[in-house]
Order: C-alpha cells, then sequence, then structure tokens
C-alpha cells in the first residue's frame, strides 16, 4: 500500500489485516474514561467503575460477534434455498 493513494476510511492506515480488532480495547477504555467522567458525581471509585464498564462493553461486543458469526455461518447455511 503506497501513501500516495490512501484512502482514510477505507483503508486504515498501518493495522495489521488480522489484528485490526485489537484496537477495540484502547478505544472502549477511552470512551468508558470519558462517560465516567460526564455521568458520576464523585471521584469514588472511579478507575472501577472504569474498568467495570470496559469489561461490559467488551463482553457485550465479542457476545453480539459470536452470535452474528454462528447466524451469518450456520443458521442461515441451513435455510437456504438454491
Amino acid at each position: 500500500m503506497t501513501i500516495i493513494a490512501w484512502i482514510p476510511f477505507l483503508q486504515p492506515a498501518g493495522v495489521p489485516e488480522n489484528y485490526w480488532w485489537v484496537l477495540m480495547f484502547p478505544l472502549v477504555f477511552g470512551i468508558s474514561i470519558a462517560y465516567r467522567a460526564t455521568h458520576d458525581h464523585s471521584i469514588d471509585h472511579f478507575w472501577y467503575r472504569v474498568s467495570l464498564f470496559t469489561a461490559k462493553s467488551i463482553l457485550a461486543m465479542g457476545s453480539l460477534a459470536l452470535v452474528l458469526y454462528l447466524f451469518v455461518y450456520w443458521i442461515i447455511p441451513i435455510f437456504h434455498v438454491g
């Protein structure tokens, strides 16, 4: 990939092809820090709440990915006619 013909939204820069999903972890962590900073009334247990929010979000996205994988590769082919 040459940098001259790089299209940002179609070709992410510098991300190995099979490990793009690893970028989910810092993204979710940053989002959870911003969410907790704006929605909590006190700073007590801030990092605990951030880590809990991060873990729940990652588990939810992983579960959704698993359900979609099973649906696309196992359920749809069963009912495919033709």
